[in-house]
């Protein structure tokens, strides 16, 4: 958390009204965030004057593109939130980086409780080499004949834990898959592999309705996640299983939504309606 869904609602805010926008100040205001560059990352006053030319997402990454092939790569890990502000607005302590543009009297702020997110300072080629060896398709543009064949190539891992893994595809996290999973009817449990045809494309359909949807109502806020303007989520109105242990299914009204840790994660499910 955030996942998907979360970070393609921050950057489509922040797009409209930074892109063209020139960076007057970069400040990280906690060592922390200078701890985690790479060894051969950018100052971050070296971005002063830069023009933000692009903002995307891939996976649950920001990555804000500036002229000079320069590039800075966000990630908010568990509690991040990356947002603007008005620059009255008082500091508190879990403010970590501030950035301040020409022309905008709005600056951007990333704030992070538990310190798990970071912002890279990297030239856009180091920022395309990391993102291409470390996260797999992406679940809204992947196509039905590649799916299947990942289903099958990683087919000895539980369909939960091949949903969370990056590498395999990337953005899908805890919230999701448990989503994606009711929807589709498949139990977490599952082996990939076994899927049949008409199972993977329950899931493949499943998938890709369940992250629009989410994208509509702007993600889920369960915990500390806001958007780019600092308003929650609505989409956590509308979860089905995650986090509704004990509850009645809202589909079969047969069963109670169950919770079971599968992979290290908890993972929430209809056990009458999943098989």
């Amino acid at each position: 958390m955030p996942e998907l869904p979360e970070v393609e609602t921050i950057v489509r805010g922040l797009e409209p009204i930074l892109i063209g926008k020139r960076i007057k100040t970069l400040f990280f205001l906690s060592p922390h965030l200078k701890k985690k560059q790479p060894a051969w990352a950018l100052r971050p006053e070296t971005y002063k004057d830069q023009k933000i030319e692009k903002i995307t997402r891939r996976g649950k990454l920001i990555i804000i593109s500036l002229e000079r092939q320069k590039g800075l790569l966000v990630h908010l890990k568990m509690t991040g939130q990356l947002f603007l502000a008005e620059p009255g607005r008082p500091l508190d302590k879990h403010t970590h980086a501030v950035m301040t543009f020409y022309g905008l009297k709005k600056e951007l702020r990333f704030r992070d409780l538990r310190k798990f997110g970071l912002i890279n300072c990297l030239p856009k080629s180091q920022i395309e080499e990391k993102v291409a060896k470390s996260l797999g398709p992406e679940p809204l543009e992947v196509k039905l004949k590649e799916f299947r064949r990942l289903l099958e190539t990683r087919g000895r891992k539980k369909i939960k834990s091949w949903l969370l893994d990056q590498k395999i595809i990337a953005g899908i996290g805890n919230i999701y898959s448990d989503e994606i999973l009711f929807q589709s009817g498949i139990h977490p449990e599952r082996l990939s592999g076994s899927l049949s045809l008409e199972e993977s494309w329950k899931l493949f359909r499943a998938m890709k309705s369940v992250l629009k949807k989410a994208i509509r109502f702007k993600g889920s806020s369960i915990s500390d996640y806001i958007d780019s303007l600092g308003q929650r989520g609505e989409f956590q109105k509308l979860h089905q299983v995650y986090g509704r242990e004990n509850q009645m299914c809202r589909r079969c009204r047969a069963a109670r939504i169950e919770r079971k840790k599968i992979g290290g994660r908890s993972s929430f499910f209809c056990p009458n309606c999943q098989v």
